[in-house]
């Protein structure tokens, strides 16, 4: 990647960090390569060529002229003629990241880091015409790329739901980056015209084990306040818009590594009556299906899931997707896609057919050539037929004697030592488009390994330790070291410097805190164990602010006037009636 191309991603990064904060950044990446479909072909076709591309960005910060890691995160891409799918590897943090002064209100750099390297490779990856997923699965572990980091107690573990938040509320600004689906518009593309705005993004999430009510709860505040419509969030899967929903559910399930459900598709797998074929059972006629017989549709397939020990061990897990569709796509599946662009590009099965025509016997190419008149001239080399040129490629080629090793004479000429791993000229022969995958400079990583060699380094991170900080800080310079011995350079990364400025409200809170007046407080009374009423005491900043409390021998109580008791009357006397005194009259308590 050409320093103009680091400046890309560096200049983003820094537009969200705070600006008293500072991070080195190690980005490393491996060229497109083939690997195997990530879905299983339909019944009849062959698997879609497929190419993979792996990026590892690493987040260090400085503490005494060393390096500490505090970050990773490792995001595989998926390019296919059709569909573009960023999956979501593994993302783990040491927990050392407090060791740096950082404001108090600030967001977490950890997701902003995150939010914007999954954004710019969207941005950066996205064709004219392809449909772009962004697919992870999000389930809590202590640890996942730093061993030993769960004995640090700075790390701060998200449990699973929390987790399950904190990933919708990485992928929530990438996706209100571009409008929603429900407001797209089928425009022209005019020349020049970026093409993210030509996109339509939508989110979705499922949680097994919860409906579509409780799924809800985990997705962001802004969702709430999304005007009208279905919001930008559907607690659903994407997986019958992607391709085809005609499709069998075999077809629609994207097969990715250390993926729970890449494991269910393996055991579903051995139910098809062709795979019984292959282990010694007889072909059946229901096998041209491509379905199982326990899981018939992807609602079963999502029930069943829940009962999964991954996702039934007490913890919840989340799978999460962001689909960015080009607006001349919406209401429209890949595959009706793929049959609209047969005039021009063969299909699988236009390419099975032309594969078993090359591959015929070479008694039935030329039983279908005419005979040729013996009056007739004999053909020419160059008007023989197409089928002719093929069946003598096909045909037998006469051995060559093995060529006689010759014996070494003579001083031996020295050679410069090359390290091994080193893509330079790999790098140069890959073309950065083709039909199946987009490789621009400005998103690849700051060093190109070969896939060996990104496997070998990866490694070695899995085996080193991160329990302590100086056993941490030995462990970043290790591996910072092999990567760039492997890539063939003395040094590498890239030192990123917040520039956002932080706002005012935050600042004059921060130093102002509201407190609640202590003479506003109101305590209740405690009772004594020998009956006396006692004052709570009062705790305040300001003495002065406190009440002044007398002490018990000092307060004098007002005496209880008791009237005394009338006398009779002469007249009452008189009449033989007894009348009661005043002080023995009792009145009745009002309620």
């Amino acid at each position: 990647m050409t320093t103009s191309a680091h400046s890309q991603f560096t200049v983003k990064l820094a537009d969200e960090l705070h600006k008293s904060t500072q991070y080195r950044i190690h980005h490393l990446s491996t060229p497109p390569t083939r690997c195997p479909a990530i879905f299983f072909a339909p019944p009849g076709e062959k698997p879609e060529r497929t190419y993979c591309e792996s990026h590892f960005l690493s987040v260090s910060i400085s503490l005494n002229s060393r390096t500490l890691q505090v970050f990773a995160i490792e995001v595989l891409i998926y390019t296919t003629e059709y569909l573009t799918t960023l999956f979501v590897s593994k993302a783990d943090s040491t927990g050392y990241l407090h060791l740096i002064e950082r404001p108090k209100r600030a967001p977490s750099p950890l997701k902003t880091i995150s939010s914007v390297f999954l954004a710019h490779l969207v941005e950066s990856r996205t064709r004219p015409g392809v449909k772009f997923v962004v697919s992870l699965f999000a389930r809590a572990q202590d640890q996942y790329l730093f061993p030993g980091s769960i004995e640090n107690d700075g790390k701060h573990v998200l449990d699973d739901r929390g987790l399950v938040k904190w990933w919708c509320r990485v992928l929530d600004p990438i996706l209100r980056r571009y409008p929603a689906e429900k407001n797209s518009s089928v425009d022209v593309m005019k020349p020049g015209e970026d093409i993210g705005k030509q996109l339509r993004s939508k989110g979705y999430l499922i949680v097994p084990g919860c409906d579509a009510h409780e799924t809800r709860s985990f997705l962001p505040a802004s969702e709430k306040y999304e005007s009208g419509g279905e919001g930008r969030w559907q607690p659903k899967d994407p997986l019958p818009l992607i391709r085809s929903p005609v499709l069998p559910p075999r077809c629609l399930i994207p097969h990715f590594p250390d993926d729970p459900k890449a494991r269910f598709l393996d055991e579903l797998e051995d139910e098809l009556p062709e795979n019984g074929a292959r282990n010694g059972g007889s072909p059946s006629s229901k096998g041209a299906t491509g379905r199982w017989r326990s899981v018939r549709t992807l609602e079963q397939f999502w029930e069943m899931m829940t009962f999964r020990q991954e996702c039934s061990a007490g913890r919840l897990v989340g799978f999460i997707w962001g689909v960015f569709t080009p607006t001349e796509l919406l209401g429209k599946s890949t595959q009706a896609t793929v049959s609209e662009q047969q005039p021009t590009l063969p299909t699988p099965i236009q390419s099975q057919a032309r594969d078993v025509i090359l591959a015929a016997p070479e008694s039935r190419l030329m039983s279908s050539q005419p005979n040729p008149s013996p009056l007739s001239p004999l053909p020419s080399s160059s008007a023989q037929p197409a089928q002719s040129r093929s069946t003598s490629s096909l045909a037998p080629k006469p051995r060559t004697k093995p060529m006689k090793k010759r014996k070494l004479t003579g001083p031996i000429p020295h050679r410069q030592p090359r390290i091994k791993g080193s893509v330079k000229s790999t790098a140069i022969s890959k073309p950065e488009r083709t039909k199946y995958y987009l490789w621009p400079s400005a998103s690849r990583g700051e060093v190109v390994l070969a896939e060996k060699d990104y496997k070998r380094v990866n490694d070695l991170l899995l085996r080193l330790d991160y329990a302590d900080k100086e056993t941490a800080l030995k462990s970043t310079e290790r591996w910072i070291d092999e990567v760039a011995v492997a890539a063939g350079q003395k040094s590498w990364g890239m030192t990123v410097e917040g520039a956002k400025e932080s706002s005012i409200a935050d600042d004059a809170e921060e130093a102002n805190p509201t407190s609640l007046d202590m003479t506003l407080i109101k305590k209740k009374k405690r009772v004594s164990a020998e009956g006396d009423v006692q004052e709570a005491a009062y705790q305040s900043l300001d003495p002065a602010a406190a009440p002044k409390m007398m002490d018990t021998g000092l307060v004098r109580k007002k005496p209880k006037l008791v009237p005394a008791p009338s006398e009779p009357s002469a007249s009452s006397v008189e009449n033989g009636i007894n009348v009661l005194g005043a002080g023995l009259v009792r009145k009745k308590v009002k309620a």
